[in-house]
């Protein structure tokens, strides 16, 4: 299955600038542009109007070793890397966000997670096997929806490949509550260099600074950053992927959707179901390969044409009725004469 549509142009709302703030040896200038739309090639531009996600979790398989007992001293590491847009004194434009769910529900195309998927005892691999984006009551898919990702790469590439899936069933699994139980089937997989760009960062460049900051306690942020260093200047990328690509028809109530790593290699929907089972979820992604998608604070926020399909319908009527009118009126003036 390949349907995924390139992002070619973006437009930002107005700036907020908040205080800045350091926090674990990271100064944060605290600033977020909101994204209005984007632009795609063939499907038009697209608005983030619909619902955001309730909370998106991170999911570990933290015993990669397989012997029952996770040891962070053999197993991979359980990690996060963000990484973030800076300025001439390497401070963080970005907002500060105290956990890995709040820069994917911030929006903010300052910052993001650095190879996510990785798989490794480097403090660059974060050993994460799948993000799931939850919505609590599930939502119903309006016709056109869709989702929009960011990468970061550099001159001349575009995008590195994952795999996404939407789940139609919730419950507990590994001992974790609101997880996936149920996909509608096993996903589109995102071929590398299928998004569109360079596109406009917030700063209003077309290439900019980042660096990135890793953190030893699996989510959360709060604590002091490792390894932070420069990765160079490197351009925005973005795709859309919409739900109908994913196989999910309009008027379907869905609880979310999963990202997982291009080398998930599920041959049903119930494989995609325990992240732990390593022969559907591998524990060696590599992360200079199908484990090296930069997953921008993006993605949580269900966008919609513009106009929306339901607005499509509402001009069409104003314009029947315009047309009836225009007849109405003529035949009284002819009958009059």
């Amino acid at each position: 299955m390949k349907a995924q549509t390139a992002v070619t142009g973006i437009s930002y709302g107005a700036m907020t600038d908040a205080a800045n703030q350091t926090t674990g040896g990271v100064t944060y200038l605290n600033r977020y542009a909101p994204v209005n739309s984007v632009s795609t090639t063939g499907l038009g531009s697209y608005q983030f109007t619909g619902p955001t996600a309730s909370n998106v979790y991170f999911r570990r398989n933290t015993d990669s070793n397989g012997n029952g007992t996770p040891n962070q001293n053999s197993d991979n590491k359980n990690n996060t890397t963000t990484f973030y847009q800076v300025d001439n004194n390497a401070r963080s434009y970005g907002t500060y966000e105290p956990n890995a769910a709040e820069v994917f529900l911030s929006g903010n195309l300052y910052q993001g997670l650095r190879n996510p998927f990785g798989n490794g005892t480097s403090a660059d691999d974060s050993n994460i096997e799948r993000i799931d984006f939850y919505f609590s009551g599930g939502y119903t898919v309006q016709a056109g929806d869709a989702l929009v990702f960011f990468d970061l790469e550099n001159s001349g590439n575009f995008g590195d490949g994952f795999r996404i899936a939407a789940f139609t069933g919730v419950g507990t699994v590994n001992g974790f509550t609101n997880a996936p139980t149920t996909y509608a089937n096993t996903g589109l997989l995102v071929a590398p260099d299928s998004f569109g760009g360079p596109i406009t960062n917030p700063q209003g460049g077309s290439s900019a600074s980042y660096y990135r900051s890793s953190y030893t306690n699996g989510d959360n942020l709060s604590g002091n950053a490792t390894d932070t260093t420069s990765i160079g200047n490197l351009n925005l990328v973005g795709i859309l992927i919409r739900f109908s690509d994913l196989g999910i028809a309009a008027g379907t109530t869905i609880y979310g959707y999963s990202l997982m790593a291009g080398d998930t290699n599920p041959n049903s929907a119930a494989n995609l179901v325990n992240w732990n089972n390593a022969t559907y979820y591998p524990t060696n992604t590599d992360p200079a390969g199908v484990g090296n998608m930069d997953f921008m604070g993006f993605g949580a926020q269900i966008s919609r044409p513009v106009p929306e399909p339901s607005t499509y319908g509402a001009i069409f009527l104003g314009l029947t009725a315009g047309i009836l009118g225009w007849r109405r009126r003529r035949r009284v003036s002819a009958e009059a004469a």
